[in-house]
């Protein structure tokens, strides 16, 4: 009776993703906040029904690690709702940082709110500790800003204790801030291109990127690497790359010219490779962070 045994601890596994919705949304999106008050109960989510809120979105953040998301509406009391916040529960802080910097770009006013924050009068969203959060002023909205809800949600929230290790694996040198990011599958499109930490560096009046991947073993990692070499020859010789572990140079048509190589259990590269000093710098540095190939895989 295998099959009762896995449904019964599927259950207990559902229940408690639900109870932790429950005890966060109610901890934390409080009967009232200074002037505003909470209008109807806290809204919970989990994997199971997460499409309900979000819908087409939904397939994204629950790729990045998503446990549960805790909604509620404020606004004056008996009034209409004049914001609505989204409380993503993530985990851990690795996932809650790569959410946020799923939703941000470069481009994103940054706002000074927990451990790092973007917005404007109407949008604030941060993440701090394992939650990501999202706050909304809706049409109705006062002048009051988001960010005046977001602020003192901020302080109740648990700590960031330290930001994701992985970026770790990427040279600091040249690197455009807040360009870092994460994605735990289809990068560059590529469903075999997983758990990749990439960042945007400036080289000169050029801007290039470098990515790593992570895999369980290096058997794996090479043959993630042959297949990418095998979609991009299909559409132009690539050329031998004297870097790591069966490198190779491709002229992709959308990516442009790319460097790419094995070390150990990661592939690694550069988007929009040129062959010049700073080039090759960031290449030498970034092959001096990976692991060797009988290192352990960074927990994920």
């Amino acid at each position: 009776m295998r099959w009762r045994s896995r449904l019964a601890t599927g259950l207990c596994l559902a229940a408690a993703i639900a109870g932790c919705a429950r005890a966060a949304g109610e901890r934390l999106l409080t009967a009232s906040r200074g002037e505003w008050t909470r209008l109807g109960p806290v809204r919970r989510f989990t994997p199971q029904n997460l499409y309900d809120a979000i819908n087409g979105e939904a397939p994204l953040v629950i790729s990045f690690g998503f446990r549960s998301l805790a909604q509620a509406d404020y606004g004056k009391k008996g009034g209409e709702p004049l914001f609505s916040i989204d409380l993503y529960d993530m985990g851990c802080e690795d996932n809650a940082f790569a959410l946020f910097r799923a939703h941000v770009t470069l481009e994103s006013k940054p706002l000074d709110v927990g451990t790092e924050g973007a917005g404007d009068d109407t949008r604030a969203e941060f993440w701090q500790g394992r939650f990501c959060v999202v706050v909304n002023a809706l049409p109705s909205s006062s002048p009051a800003s988001a960010a005046a809800l977001a602020r003192p949600l901020a302080r109740d929230l648990p700590p960031t204790r330290a930001w994701p290790g992985y970026l770790s694996l990427l040279p600091t040198e040249r690197r455009i801030a807040r360009s870092e990011q994460y994605a735990p599958s289809d990068f560059l499109g590529h469903e075999f291109l997983k758990r990749a930490v990439s960042a945007r560096y400036k080289l000169g009046d050029r801007e290039a990127t470098l990515f790593a991947c992570q895999y369980d073993d290096q058997a794996r990692a090479a043959s993630a690497l042959a297949r990418l070499q095998t979609r991009l020859q299909a559409k132009k010789p690539t050329q031998p790359l004297a870097i790591g572990a069966g490198g190779f140079l491709a002229d992709e048509p959308v990516l442009g010219p790319l460097a790419v190589f094995r070390q150990g259990r990661f592939l690694a590269g550069m988007l929009r490779y040129a062959s010049d000093p700073a080039a090759e710098g960031l290449l030498a540095d970034l092959v001096r962070r990976l692991p060797p190939a009988d290192s352990p895989a960074q927990p994920q």
